[in-house]
Formats: C-alpha cells, sequence, structure tokens
C-alpha cells in the first residue's frame, strides 16, 4: 500500500478536519482510494486497514479497482476533530448486497489502562444476524450484517469468541481472540467472508484492526459455549425475571422471586470470573425481591463499561445471568 502525498487538498480545506480509518472488506479486487476526486491511497488490498487519515469535514471518497476508474463514490458529512472507521461492505453488482461504505465512531483508547475497548462489525452478506459469546458469556446479540456494535470494555486477556445464528444453539465457528498485552487499546473485530463460499471465494473469518492499522485474522479454535445447561442454571426454589434496565446507566435492578425463605447470596463478577461486587448475604422472606447494583466495585468505584455476570445462590441452588453497563 502506498500512501501518495497530493496537494490538492489546500490547509484552509483542512482546517476543519476528522480522523479516518478504512477497512477494505468487500471482496475481492485490490483497489485505489480517492478523496474528492484525487488518488489518496494506492493499492489497498482485501482485508488491509489504513492508520487515521486526516479527511476534510465534507468529503467524497471514492473507490476504484487499482489502476482503474472509480467504481462508487461516496459523499461524508464528519464532524471536526472526532475519529471515524469506515468499512468497504458488499459485493459490485449485487442487488441484494450491494458494495458500500459503512462507517461509525471510532475511539482510540480505553477508558482504562488495563481494560481493551472492543467494536464489533457484521460484515458477511450471507449470513444472518448473529450472536457472540466471549468465553462463553454472551458479548453481542442480535448483529444483523451491516451493524456496528457499541465499543464494550473487557480486560485485556485472551478469548474464545463463539459465534451462533441468533437465537440458537449451534456454534457456527470459533476464533481465538488474543488481546493480552493490547491494554488501553482499542479495536475493531469485523467478520468477513463467506459463511457459504465457493471455491473463488474466502471463507467466513473474524478480523481485528486496530486505529494503527494492524491487522490480523483471529485463528480458529474450539468452541467453548455450551447453551443445552440452560443458562448456567441449577435453580431450585427461586426465579429470576431479567434485570431492568439492560443496558443500564447509572444503575440496574436485579430481580428475582423467591418460593420459599431462603440464605441468599448475590455476586458480580467481570468476564474474567473475578469478583467485582458482592451486593448482598443474608436471610431473605419468600416472595418478589430485588436489589440494585450501581456499577461499583467492593471499594466504591465505578466499573468500566462492559459485560458483567451476577450470580444468584441459595444453599442449594444457583443462577448467573449477565448484563451490560454503558457509560
Amino acid at each position: 500500500m502506498k500512501i501518495i502525498i497530493f496537494i490538492a487538498l489546500s490547509i484552509s480545506l483542512m482546517a476543519q478536519s476528522a480522523n479516518v480509518q478504512i477497512v477494505h472488506n468487500s471482496p475481492y479486487p485490490t483497489v485505489d482510494i480517492y478523496v474528492d476526486g484525487v488518488v489518496a491511497l494506492e493499492d489497498v488490498e482485501y482485508r488491509q486497514s489504513t492508520g487515521l487519515l486526516e479527511l476534510p469535514t465534507n468529503t467524497t471518497v471514492g473507490i476504484a479497482p487499482a489502476g482503474g476508474d472509480v467504481i462508487a463514490s461516496f459523499d461524508f458529512a464528519l464532524e471536526d476533530g472526532e475519529d471515524y472507521v469506515v468499512v468497504a461492505s458488499g459485493i459490485v453488482g449485487n442487488e441484494t448486497t450491494p458494495f458500500d461504505l459503512k462507517a461509525s465512531v471510532l475511539e482510540t483508547e480505553a477508558e482504562d489502562e488495563d481494560m481493551f475497548a472492543l467494536q464489533v462489525m457484521h460484515g458477511v452478506t450471507d449470513a444472518p444476524a448473529v450472536d457472540i459469546y466471549a468465553n462463553g458469556v454472551l458479548l453481542v446479540e442480535n448483529l444483523a450484517y451491516g451493524d456496528f456494535t457499541g465499543y464494550v470494555e473487557v480486560p485485556a486477556e485472551d478469548y474464545t469468541l463463539d459465534i451462533t445464528v441468533h437465537g440458537e444453539e449451534d456454534v457456527v465457528a470459533s476464533f481465538s481472540a488474543p488481546l493480552t498485552g493490547l491494554d488501553g487499546g482499542t479495536g475493531l473485530v469485523y467478520a468477513s467472508g463467506f459463511l457459504t463460499p465457493t471455491d473463488q471465494d474466502s471463507a467466513f473469518t473474524l478480523m481485528l484492526t486496530t486505529p494503527s492499522g494492524y491487522v490480523v485474522e483471529l485463528p480458529g479454535t474450539e468452541a467453548v459455549l455450551e447453551l443445552d445447561d440452560n443458562d448456567n442454571m441449577i435453580s431450585k426454589n427461586f426465579t429470576v425475571l431479567p434485570n431492568y434496565p439492560n443496558p443500564f446507566n447509572p444503575q440496574t435492578s436485579i430481580r428475582y422471586n423467591l418460593d420459599i425463605d431462603s440464605n441468599i447470596k448475590i455476586t458480580v463478577y467481570d468476564l474474567l470470573g473475578n469478583v467485582v461486587n458482592e451486593l448482598f448475604q443474608g436471610f431473605q422472606s419468600s416472595g418478589n425481591n430485588s436489589i440494585n447494583w450501581d456499577a461499583t466495585n467492593n471499594t466504591g468505584q465505578l466499573v468500566s463499561s462492559g459485560v458483567y455476570i451476577y450470580k444468584i445462590q441459595t444453599d442449594d441452588s444457583y443462577h448467573y445471568s449477565r448484563m451490560m453497563y454503558l457509560k
């Protein structure tokens, strides 16, 4: 990939500008990228990413096969000083999933130094909406083609990402996501290829790219998800209602119904199984009960945005459920 310095964009035009990362996820040609009619990047290959490019807030991005004419142009109205990621997706000439540029906001650093801010994009044209699990815990739900999630902060550790068709139990594919060492960073994981490829097509996979332009294909691995255990639930003598609201900010209500008077313990964990907050331990009477969590840990500090697990436990049964805190 060769960056061409072009004079056509004057300093005055760049006075108001935004930073944009471009990701090539449209099979298959190597492409040139034009900005306001001037070639800005040459020979961008399939599944490559640029670093952050400074572009005018009102700009036209054109895409051309390498050395050829522009085949599609897209106008963007960006906010001054903001960061964006633009993903080239779809198939040229396909009426159902045509070639398109799909844009989202981009974060360049995590809120906490020991976390990783993760965004996910569904870029597989022949795949239905999916659910994605991280180490067996629901991370993304009902993500459809062309959609981005918001950023979710997770500990900068290694994960197994299991993918299922939304609402179904069978794992379609599993990938290893090594986030260890990426503390404080951010990245986009996007689904690429075809779920049912022909001999000429690229197979379904997950790609990870960071704002620097670093790109890696996540390796396949064995699934860790087991959904046939009824959502990690062994519950007798009580039922659990979904916490509300979910996602939440600044607090959520964890709700449950005790059939009999019981000793009960309620604990919040992060995705790695570390105890975040021991919300309650004691005796409660039968009937409808609830406890609020204000997104703080045991020392009263506000936790990072992300997915958390709460466990409700009595003397002889327990139930795990998921909740998402968004700042």
